[in-house]
C-alpha cells in the first residue's frame, strides 16, 4: 500500500530544496549579471521560479483527511497552451486542447489555452489576444507550458542587401522584438512549429522520410520554411526547448478542399503542352486532413519520448498520395451523386482534356506540384503519436465524404439559388 504521507513529505523536501535554489541562482544573478538592464534580471528570475512550478506542480495528488487519494479529483496544474495564429490548424489546436473538448481520463489537459488573432474570433475555452498586443503577449507567456506556432515564415525583403550585416530573420514570433520570446520563456517549454513538407524539394516521385535530404530550390516559400525551422533549432538548443517541427504535406478541410475547388471553379483542365510536363502531371502528390493534424499535434504534447538529433521531427501526410487529377474527378463524383455538381461543370464522366498553345502564368504552389514530386512517409507519426495508428482519414476518399457531409445542406441551399438565377437570367 501506498504511504500517502511519505510521499507528501517528499514532495515537501523537494519543493524547499527547490526554493533554495532560487535564492541560489538570484544570488549569482547579482554577481554574475550585474550589467544587464533590472528588466531582463526580472525575466531570468522569472523564468526558473516558473520552470521550478512546472517540476514540482504539473499533478495534484488531492490526498483527503483518511490519507487516501480522491481520484475523482486529480488535476493538472500549470499546463497552458498558447497558439499563434488562430487559423485553420491553430484553432482546431485551440478548441481541441481547450479545457472542454481535451480531456484525458476526465482530466483537462489544459488548464487554459490562449490564441493570437488579428480579428475577432470566438472559441468556446479559447482565450483570444492581439497578435500586436505585446504587453498582454509579455505578460502571459512566461506561464504557458506549451507554444504552438502555425503562422507562416516571412519571405526576405526584395531590395535586402546580401552583404549588409543586418540579418533577416524569417519567424514573425521567434523574432519578434516587442516580446523578446527568448527571454521570456523558461526552459523545459514545448514549442511547436507547423511547416511543410515542401522543403524536401523534387525526390522524382520517391517516398521521403523524416531523414531525407532537403532539396528544395533557393528563393523559395520552401526555403524560408526551412530556414525558420533551423532559426526554431538554434533558439531551441540555446533556450533548452523541446521542440516538435511539423512537417505537413498538403492541407485540406472542411473550408477548403477539392469539393470547394470544383463548386468555385468548375472542372478546371490541367494544360498539357509537352511530354514531360504531361510526366509530371502525373505525379502523386501526398496530402493530410487539418483534423488528423490537429490531433497529432496535441498528441506530440503529450509525447515524452526524444528522437535523434534534438528535434522531434514529425512528416504529417495520409497514407495514399495520388495524382491531383484523379482527386479532382472523384470529388466531381461525388457532388454529382449529391447532385450539387455546378451545372457550368462538365459531367465527370465526359469531361475532356483541351491542349493550351499558351503557358498561363502559375502561382508558385501550382509550379511545385509539377516539379517537387515526392511521396511523403508518415510512419513515424502513426507509430509514436497515434494510438491505434490511424487516422481519422487514412486517404483523400474518406476525407471527401466526410467534407461533402459537413457541407452538404449548405452547398444544397447555395446550389438552389445559383439555379435560379440562372433561369431568371435566361428568361
Amino acid at each position: 500500500m501506498i504511504d500517502i504521507k511519505l510521499i507528501a513529505t517528499m514532495q515537501a523536501v523537494f519543493i524547499l530544496c527547490m526554493l533554495l535554489s532560487v535564492v541560489l541562482f538570484v544570488c549569482i544573478d547579482s554577481f554574475s549579471n550585474n550589467n544587464l538592464p533590472t528588466n531582463q534580471k526580472q525575466r531570468l528570475i522569472a523564468n526558473q521560479q516558473q520552470h521550478i512550478i512546472r517540476q514540482t506542480s504539473f499533478t495534484h495528488l488531492a490526498i483527503t483527511d483518511d490519507d487516501t487519494i480522491d481520484l475523482d479529483n486529480i488535476t493538472t496544474q500549470n499546463n497552458r497552451l498558447l497558439v499563434f495564429g488562430l487559423g485553420n490548424v491553430g484553432s482546431l489546436v485551440a478548441e481541441r486542447g481547450s479545457s472542454l473538448h481535451q480531456v484525458i481520463d476526465g482530466v483537462p489537459f489544459f488548464q487554459q489555452v490562449y490564441g493570437t488573432t488579428r480579428t475577432t474570433k470566438d472559441i468556446d475555452g479559447v482565450q483570444t489576444i492581439g497578435f500586436d498586443d505585446y504587453q498582454e503577449l509579455e505578460k502571459t507567456l512566461p506561464s504557458c507550458t506549451h507554444v504552438l506556432v502555425t503562422i507562416p515564415p516571412l519571405n526576405p525583403p526584395t531590395d535586402i542587401d546580401i552583404n549588409s550585416s543586418n540579418q533577416h530573420y524569417c519567424d514573425p514570433v521567434l523574432n519578434n522584438t516587442k516580446y523578446p520570446i527568448k527571454d521570456i520563456l523558461p526552459a523545459n517549454t514545448w514549442i511547436g512549429f507547423i511547416s511543410s513538407t515542401s522543403v524536401y524539394g523534387n525526390h522524382d516521385g520517391e517516398w521521403v522520410t523524416e531523414d531525407s535530404e532537403t532539396k528544395c530550390e533557393a528563393g523559395t516559400r520552401a526555403e524560408v520554411y526551412l530556414t525558420a525551422e533551423n532559426e526554431w533549432r538554434t533558439a531551441a538548443k540555446e533556450c533548452n526547448w523541446k521542440l516538435h517541427i511539423f512537417r505537413c504535406a498538403g492541407l485540406y478541410s472542411n473550408n477548403r478542399s477539392a469539393l470547394h475547388t470544383i463548386l468555385k471553379n468548375g472542372l478546371a483542365v490541367e494544360t498539357i503542352d509537352n511530354a514531360s510536363t504531361t510526366t509530371k502531371i502525373g505525379s502523386p502528390t501526398s496530402r493530410i486532413h487539418e483534423e488528423d493534424v490537429s490531433r497529432v499535434v496535441l498528441s506530440a504534447m503529450n509525447y515524452n519520448g526524444s528522437i535523434s538529433g534534438g528535434t522531434n521531427l514529425w512528416n504529417l501526410a495520409d497514407d495514399e498520395p495520388e495524382v491531383r487529377s484523379k482527386v479532382m474527378a472523384y470529388g466531381a463524383q461525388l457532388l454529382e451523386g449529391a447532385n450539387l455538381l455546378p451545372f457550368f461543370a462538365e459531367s465527370s464522366s465526359t469531361q475532356t482534356v483541351t491542349t493550351k498553345t499558351t503557358k498561363p502564368k502559375q502561382s508558385e504552389r501550382a509550379s511545385r506540384r509539377l516539379l517537387d514530386r515526392k511521396r511523403v512517409d508518415a510512419q513515424r507519426m502513426k507509430d509514436l503519436l497515434l494510438p491505434d495508428g490511424k487516422l481519422l482519414y487514412p486517404t483523400y476518399r474518406e476525407g471527401l465524404k466526410s467534407i461533402l457531409n459537413s457541407n452538404r445542406k449548405k452547398w444544397s441551399s447555395d446550389s438552389a439559388t445559383l439555379r435560379e438565377k440562372e433561369i431568371g437570367t435566361n428568361l
